[in-house]
């Protein structure tokens, strides 16, 4: 039994099509109040974290948490964060209230019929997209396990040093 389930697992994983390097795929989505988001319009903001989820996963449950604190941390800098809920109209009720019983402060799009999650090349969450303003993937992470959270923030933190050094390698050069 144990095997069985490893290899629809690893089957899961090796048919996911989105990984770093790759462009990520332009949407549009309604957030918990009916406003339409668009990607494209938001990396022009700033680089984008999207993190698949739902309410009956308990694995994202718990990484939801971790998202969260990421977004806190690297918001002021320009990071976006967007958790991408799959919850389908049966179990849809149950978002706003998770959502504002934790205090979560990112924002949470709709992807009701699964459509983003497939054209991600995904299907069970949770699975996370670090894309940066360019709309390139930087970092992608499928599933979730305890420590995940300091290989996500460590892409983060990378993705905003090389952008920050790229700015400084401008500016010096301007004043030469």
């Amino acid at each position: 039994m144990k095997l069985k389930a490893f290899i629809a697992i690893l089957v899961a994983l090796l048919s996911v099509s989105a990984f770093a390097g790759d462009k990520a795929q332009d949407f549009t989505l309604q957030d918990l109040s009916g406003k339409r988001v668009t990607l494209s319009k938001q990396l022009e903001k700033g680089p984008a974290l999207l993190d698949f989820w739902a309410t009956w996963c308990k694995p994202c449950l718990k990484e939801l948490p971790h998202v969260n604190e990421i977004y806190k941390k690297y918001a002021e800098k320009g990071l976006q964060v967007y958790a991408i809920t799959i919850d389908n109209a049966k179990s849809q009720s149950r978002i706003k209230p998770l959502i504002k019983g934790k205090k979560y402060e990112f924002e949470v799009l709709l992807d009701i019929n699964s459509e983003v999650i497939k054209l991600y090349g995904g299907k069970y969450p949770p699975i996370t997209f670090l894309i940066d303003q360019t709309g390139e993937i930087v970092y992608s992470q499928f599933g979730y396990t305890a420590g995940d959270e300091i290989k996500l923030e460590e892409a983060v933190e990378k993705l905003f040093h090389v952008e920050t050094d790229t700015l400084d390698e401008v500016e010096e050069s301007s004043e030469e």
